[in-house]
């Protein structure tokens, strides 16, 4: 069993296909389909049920998945500390993020950073993670920071002891296809969502998003929301309108020409649909690398 074999697994795990997989790793889809068959052979157990158009998990693959990316981001920090170890001068920041709406602002922070602040350079080290598993990485010391969205009820917040600073702010919108009937509305009610199918992203198996949207909600109406673990497949069900779902308004991530962006309305809602993006980090935990990256943050923040 190879890194590159068990990064590629997971990577089959997140985009659901072995040609999107190929493709984004510059290799062939035989290669793919070779070591994951080999992979499984290696285990015993089956991890794939192969669809004609899509890839999925079995139950022991879900399991695997989550172990094959607790042991890389293990063997990602040793890696790191060993760099540290023979080079004192290039600080090193474990730091995790929970979608690709997030990984886009902390892309844009990451390239800031390297950019304006050669003379502290920082070897970023960056995982994703539900954010139940970023609260606990970095409660635990296995992360140094995380960027998280913070929804609904703020519950991960008041009951945790980590520091917090607010990066960016804004609203959570429904996207729905141009051809469903709720597009013809400019604001959404509560009631609008009843019967509808209601999807959110999360890479791993989380309730967070979930139980954050439905605290914004009247609780006088049943509301059907699920979990995807792609955005493809999230824009591809939202777009052929056998789904809506919902999306922070100021991080756009994959425009698609066929989906459009609603509110809810407030006064229906029965609480904020305002959402803040935030760096959580220990605040005993004071690594050269941290204390420079939340220098830059802060006065980013400050000169916006």
């Amino acid at each position: 069993m190879e890194i590159e074999q068990l990064e590629n697994f997971l990577a089959v795990s997140q985009l659901g296909s072995f040609q999107k997989v190929a493709e984004q790793k510059f290799i062939s889809q035989r290669t793919v389909s070779k070591q994951m068959t080999n992979l499984e052979n290696e285990l015993g157990v089956k991890l794939f049920f192969r669809g004609s158009n899509k890839i999925l998990l079995t139950q022991a693959g879900t399991y695997f998945a989550q172990r094959a990316n607790e042991l890389i981001n293990q063997l990602n920090d040793s890696i790191g500390k060993l760099h540290a170890i023979t080079n004192s001068n290039l600080q090193h920041l474990r730091l995790g993020y929970f979608s690709p709406f997030e990984g886009r602002l902390l892309v844009t922070h990451l390239k800031k950073y390297q950019a304006l602040a050669k003379h502290k350079p920082i070897n970023f080290h960056v995982t994703e993670g539900s954010v139940e598993h970023l609260f606990a990485d970095v409660t635990l010391g296995n992360l140094d920071c995380a960027y998280i969205l913070d929804y609904g009820t703020h519950d991960h917040l008041l009951n945790s002891e980590l520091n917090n600073t607010i990066l960016t702010e804004g609203e959570m919108v429904l996207g729905i296809s141009k051809d469903h009937p709720l597009a013809a509305k400019k604001e959404l009610s509560a009631t609008d969502l009843t019967g509808q199918t209601i999807l959110y992203y999360s890479n791993e198996s989380s309730t967070y998003l979930q139980s954050a949207f439905l605290a914004t909600l009247p609780q006088n109406h049943h509301y059907n929301v699920q979990r995807v673990g792609t955005i493809e497949q999230m824009q591809t069900l939202v777009a052929l309108g056998q789904a809506i779902a919902f999306y922070p308004q100021s991080l756009p991530v994959f425009p698609n020409e066929w989906i459009v962006f609603r509110r809810l309305h407030s006064t229906a809602s029965g609480a904020s649909q305002r959402y803040s993006i935030r760096l959580i980090y220990r605040p005993d935990n004071n690594i050269n690398g941290l204390k420079y990256f939340r220098q830059f943050l802060n006065n980013t923040i400050n000169h916006r």
